[in-house]
């Protein structure tokens, strides 16, 4: 007697068992991404770290550069959603943002710094991440750019871009070992000191 059709229950199983091997695999790479530089990454690393066949990873992501490809798409959709949308105008809620995403993803931006020097595919996922920022930074502090006068506002934007960058945050984590509480307020200073009090009236 021939088997019916899958039943639907069966096919939802197959189906969420397929994602979390995924994901599984793309955490794998994740990790070793951290600890490794990107030309020693290999299939077999990830799939020993995954728990998983090399044929696995082979025929979800087909190669190498597929497989890092995809997870790198893949934080990236999460970082946007962490970042964006931001309430305009709010620093207090712009320092929250930004320290709730630089304690999650600071030191992955960090590495991707270092590893931009040595590969031109990572090179172009920090561009990425700049533009990102800068987006960012233009939603959140549009009420206060976007009465300026274009000379003042390329540099307000320039000086709030520069003050909210994973490097300054990573001075006063790393460098000067400030808690997540502290930098937090150090960051709300600096953007305080370069902002007017209220958001200036449109003209």
């Amino acid at each position: 007697m021939k088997e019916g059709p899958p039943r639907p229950y069966r096919m939802v199983a197959r189906a969420r068992s397929a994602a979390q091997t995924t994901e599984r695999i793309m955490d794998a790479t994740l990790e070793l991404y951290r600890d490794y530089w990107l030309d020693e990454i290999t299939l077999e690393r990830v799939a020993e770290r995954a728990g998983v066949s090399i044929k696995t990873v082979q025929r979800k992501f087909g190669n190498r550069d597929g497989l890092l490809s995809a997870t790198l798409q893949w934080i990236g959709r999460q970082v946007t959603a962490q970042r964006f949308p931001v309430a305009a105008g709010d620093v207090d809620a712009a320092v929250e943002n930004l320290m709730t995403h630089y304690e999650q993803w600071g030191p992955l931006g960090l590495r991707h710094v270092l590893q931009a020097q040595r590969s031109p595919f990572i090179a172009s996922i920090v561009a990425r991440a700049q533009g990102l920022h800068h987006r960012w930074v233009e939603q959140a502090f549009a009420p206060y750019l976007d009465s300026l006068p274009p000379a003042d506002r390329e540099m307000l934007f320039a000086q709030l871009a520069a003050s909210t960058d994973v490097l300054v945050w990573h001075v006063f984590r790393n460098d000067l070992g400030l808690s997540a509480e502290r930098t937090g307020q150090a960051l709300s200073g600096i953007l305080r000191a370069l902002l007017p009090a209220t958001p200036p009236a449109r003209t």
